[in-house]
C-alpha cells in the first residue's frame, strides 16, 4: 500500500542547490547584460501598454478642463514665458562674454549640441533602488552614463539602455555620487545619495571648509560625466561636531524627484568646434604677423653677428705669426735670435743674421722672392759707390 503523502526532496538538497545557483549567477552577472537588454526590449511593448491608462487619464483631464482653468493656466504660462525670456536675454549676453573670455585664455568652451525631452513611464517600486524608466532608448541615441535633468536641476544618469526604453538612476540613490562645487567660493565635494528622495549629503568634508546653509551646489564638470554648471542641490544644514573628523552636510535636491514627469536628455558637444568672432581673429592674426616679423629681424641680426665674427676670426688667423724655417724675414713672432742679428721690427730667428724690414710672410718661397726684390736697390747703390 502506497502512502498518501510521498516524501519529496530534502531541505538540505534544496539549500545546497540554491547556494550553487546563487554563486553561479553572481559569477556570471556581467555576462547576463546582453540577455537583460534583450528581455527589456521584448518587454518594452508591455510597458507602453501599461502606460496607456495614465495617458488616457491625462487626455481626459485636458479634454474636460473648464474654460476658467484654461484661462488661468494660459495666464500663468504667459507670465512664466515673459520671465524666462528676460532671463534668457541676460544669460545670452553672459554666455557670449564667457565665450570671449575663454577664447582669450585658451580655455575649452563647454556647450551642449543636442537635447531631447523624454517622458517618465515607470517609477521603481524597490525601496532600496531609486530609478525611473524613460520612453527613449538606443534608437534615439541614449547611452549609459548620459546626464538627465529637469526644469529645476539634475535628476540623475542613465544606467541601462534597451531598444526603446532606458533606466535612470536618481541622485538620491545610495549608490549614486556626483561631483559638485559651491557657487559662492568654488569649493569642490562629492554629493552622495542617502536613500531619502528629498536629501543628499556631502561626505568627507573637513570641518574647516567654508560651506554654510543656503549654498547652491552645481555640477563641477569633473569626471566628464555631467556638464559643468547645472544646479544639483541647496545646502540645508551643516553640523561640525568636535568628536567627529568631518562635517555633516545635508542638502536638498532641486529637481522634483518625487513628481517628475518630463526630463531632458543631454548630449555633450564633442565635434562642433568653437568659432572666434571676426574682431578677435583679426587681432590674433596681427599679433602673429608682428611676432613673426620680430623673429625674422632677430634671426637676421644673429646671422650678421655670426658673419662678422667669422670674418674677424679669418683675419686673426691670417695675422698669426708663422715660423720661417728657411730663415726668411719675420715681423710678429717674439723669439730669441741665436746669432745676435740686428732686428728692426721684432726679434725673429734668422740664421744668416741679415737685417729684416719686410712684412711677415706665410709662404717661405714667396718671402724669399720678396726679399730678393728688396735687396736689388742695395746692390745698385754699391755699384754706384764703386
Amino acid at each position: 500500500m502506497k502512502p498518501i503523502f510521498v516524501r519529496g526532496v530534502s531541505n538540505q538538497f534544496r539549500l545546497t542547490l540554491a547556494i550553487i545557483l546563487s554563486v553561479a549567477l553572481l559569477a556570471a552577472n556581467h555576462r547576463l547584460d546582453p540577455i537583460r537588454q534583450s528581455l527589456s526590449s521584448v518587454l518594452s511593448p508591455l510597458q507602453y501598454l501599461a502606460n496607456v491608462p495614465g495617458v488616457m487619464l491625462d487626455w481626459s483631464a485636458e479634454a474636460f478642463a473648464t474654460r476658467n482653468m484654461l484661462e488661468l493656466q494660459n495666464k500663468e504660462l504667459l507670465r512664466q514665458q515673459l520671465v524666462m525670456s528676460e532671463r534668457l536675454q541676460r544669460f545670452e549676453h553672459v554666455r557670449q562674454e564667457n565665450e570671449r573670455l575663454r577664447a582669450l585664455l585658451g580655455s575649452p568652451v563647454h556647450m551642449d549640441s543636442r537635447k531631447v525631452v523624454a517622458e517618465v513611464m515607470e517609477v521603481a517600486s524597490d525601496p532600496f533602488r531609486q530609478f525611473v524608466v524613460l520612453n527613449h532608448g538606443s534608437q534615439t541615441g541614449v547611452y549609459v552614463g548620459q546626464p538627465v535633468v529637469d526644469a529645476q536641476g539634475v535628476v540623475g544618469q542613465v544606467i541601462e539602455v534597451s531598444e526603446f526604453t532606458s533606466r535612470v538612476l536618481m541622485v538620491s540613490d545610495t549608490s549614486h555620487g556626483i561631483p559638485v562645487r559651491v557657487t559662492r567660493n568654488d569649493v569642490r565635494a562629492i554629493a552622495n545619495g542617502t536613500g531619502d528622495i528629498d536629501q543628499i549629503e556631502l561626505r568627507h568634508v573637513a570641518k574647516s571648509t567654508d560651506i554654510i546653509a543656503g549654498d547652491l551646489l552645481v555640477t563641477s564638470g569633473l569626471g566628464n560625466r555631467f556638464p559643468e554648471g547645472y544646479p544639483v542641490a541647496r545646502v540645508i544644514s551643516v553640523s561640525r561636531d568636535d568628536g567627529q573628523s568631518y562635517a555633516v552636510i545635508n542638502a536638498q535636491p532641486l529637481a522634483a524627484l518625487d513628481r517628475i514627469r518630463y526630463v531632458l536628455l543631454i548630449w555633450p558637444d564633442e565635434t562642433t568646434p568653437f568659432t572666434l568672432p571676426a574682431d578677435l581673429v583679426e587681432l590674433i592674426e596681427k599679433n602673429v604677423a608682428a611676432s613673426q616679423a620680430t623673429g625674422e629681424q632677430t634671426t637676421e641680426q644673429q646671422a650678421t653677428g655670426q658673419q662678422a665674427t667669422s670674418t674677424t676670426g679669418d683675419n686673426a688667423s691670417l695675422n698669426q705669426p708663422a715660423v720661417n724655417p728657411a730663415g726668411a724675414n719675420a715681423q710678429n713672432p717674439t723669439v730669441v735670435d741665436p746669432t745676435g742679428a740686428n732686428t728692426q721690427t721684432s726679434p725673429a730667428v734668422n740664421p744668416a743674421g741679415a737685417n729684416t724690414q719686410s712684412p711677415p710672410a706665410v709662404n717661405p718661397v714667396a718671402t724669399n722672392d720678396h726679399n730678393q726684390s728688396s735687396s736689388e736697390p742695395i746692390t745698385q747703390s754699391s755699384e754706384v759707390n764703386q
